[in-house]
């Protein structure tokens, strides 16, 4: 076989593509958000949750088919309190996908032995929800302050773990186990309805639910990364022919 720069540049990246198909079947770390392989639905409700009420507020949308699965999901929430407000260690909240899988998002944050009625703080909610965020959301007190005791001063925001305790929000505690989270919906299609459901448990105050959004980053074909490839090596065989070209244009014999 000839070596690679004796070959024409057809046929070299003939076999370059047929190296990279071979590998066709990994998994491209690209994408992320803001790039092509995440979009961003976003869903204005502006409804007020009911207050100490297990049955809580339901929303549900429709998303249309992505072309590849999903890699992974980020949720954000938006709630404020409405009147006297009402106290975050209240709220329960989960997303459920009808293609499969089911996520806790809060509940009960600061809820925990010695602490049945979690946080008591009365601010707003600003936060996005992603199994990669560094910290769980349930001790976002701790996070925050250093301590379970000290208040908020401001709104909660930032990015944050769900609470993932698939657990009756009247019994939930620090200690159960953190099994229901966004990677429940990874491989899956996005198609068909999502339904986000937010509950106050404990009356005393009301939040009303402002928007949530989904960023959803599906699992990128490997195709626009063959095809760069491609490009690239096509660039270098040109490259290395020009030079050769050059190169036998200087050492030819100066005739006489």
């Amino acid at each position: 076989m000839k070596p690679l720069a004796e070959l024409p540049p057809i046929r070299w990246l003939a076999l370059l593509a047929s190296a990279l198909t071979a590998h066709g079947q990994m998994s491209w770390d690209v994408g992320g958000p803001g790039s092509d392989a995440t979009r961003v639905f976003a869903f204005p409700v502006n409804q007020a949750i009911p207050d100490g009420n297990l049955s809580g507020l339901a929303n549900t949308q429709t998303l249309p088919a992505s072309l590849a699965p999903i890699q992974s999901v980020a949720v954000t929430l938006v709630l404020t309190p409405l009147g006297e407000g009402g106290f975050t260690g209240d709220l329960y909240a989960t997303l459920a996908h009808e293609g499969g899988g089911y996520s806790v998002l809060l509940n009960r944050p600061g809820k925990r032995p010695g602490r049945p009625f979690g946080y008591s703080d009365d601010v707003a909610v600003r936060v996005t929800l992603a199994d990669d965020a560094e910290a769980d959301i349930h001790h976002y007190r701790l996070t925050l302050t250093g301590s379970e005791l000290l208040p908020l001063t401001g709104a909660l925001t930032g990015r944050w773990q769900p609470d993932g305790r698939p657990v009756d929000p009247l019994l939930v505690t620090t200690s159960d186990l953190r099994d229901a989270t966004l990677a429940s919906f990874n491989g899956a299609n996005q198609a068909g309805n999502w339904t986000l459901f937010v509950a106050d448990v404990s009356g005393g105050g009301e939040f009303q639910l402002e928007s949530w959004s989904l960023a959803v980053t599906v699992i990128p074909e490997p195709g626009g990364i063959l095809g760069a490839l491609a490009l690239g090596a096509l660039g270098w065989v040109m490259l290395q022919r020009r030079g050769e070209r050059r190169r036998a244009r200087f050492s030819a014999p100066t005739p006489r």
